[in-house]
């Protein structure tokens, strides 16, 4: 009880957390919700055309899971609608979506003991949503090279290969996702640490040692 109630405080952006602000709720279904991202932690906005003009959030199921590939079907299934919405309005306003998901630790057995999972949702230009898979291939080659990660780069196309299939249950992952496609990163050795504000990272083998893949490679790609 006592890790569970740990990890549930670190995930300010879950309802079920103690640090939750109700202020940052934008809408909620019976299976998820959609939560505003906090100030410092959105992407720099510019306020002139083609630009990103904001909108960035989080989607979080409302009951527990360190994963939306650990997710049941019903709660995927509104996951999927949610998608298909959040893409309808900014396609509506000239703009693209890119979806991203960081698990850099996993419970394996069931316990409880990682953090809620969240997926981020990320407005874009649509000529960046258009290129994101140069991208995304070219970081995540830079960091299969710097650290000499083993796993390939899985390439999703939304229909026969998707995330939910493409990641056993219980493996850490980074995962990049738009309109018709998007790409999954196996993350080798998961966090093992003590990440206290829920922003820290996970190892990948190199021969230097463990580095840790940082949660926010996504964004900052």
């Amino acid at each position: 009880h006592d890790a569970v109630s740990k990890w549930t405080s670190k995930s300010w952006w879950w309802m079920e957390s103690p640090k939750f602000d109700k202020r940052y709720l934008i809408a909620l279904g019976e299976k998820v919700s959609l939560v505003m991202t906090p100030t410092h932690k959105r992407l720099q906005q510019h306020a002139k055309k083609g630009a990103w003009y904001g909108g960035q959030c989080y989607i979080v199921p409302l009951s527990y899971s360190e994963s939306f590939v650990g997710l049941d079907e019903e709660v995927w299934y509104e996951v999927k609608r949610f998608q298909s919405s959040i893409r309808q309005m900014f396609r509506e306003e000239g703009r693209g979506v890119i979806f991203l998901e960081t698990v850099t630790r996993t419970s394996r057995g069931g316990g409880g003991t990682a953090l809620q999972a969240k997926l981020e949702v990320v407005p874009v230009p649509r000529s960046v949503e258009r290129d994101a898979p140069l991208y995304f291939k070219s970081a995540l080659a830079e960091v299969a090279q710097e650290w000499g990660t083993h796993s390939k780069v899985i390439t999703l196309d939304d229909n026969k290969k998707t995330l939910r299939n493409a990641v056993p249950k219980g493996f850490p992952y980074f995962y990049c996702g738009w309109e018709g496609g998007g790409f999954v990163q196996l993350i080798e050795n998961e966090e093992e640490g003590d990440d206290e504000d829920g922003d820290g990272g996970a190892g990948m083998r190199g021969g230097g040692g463990s580095k840790r893949f940082p949660r926010d490679f996504g964004i900052d790609t």
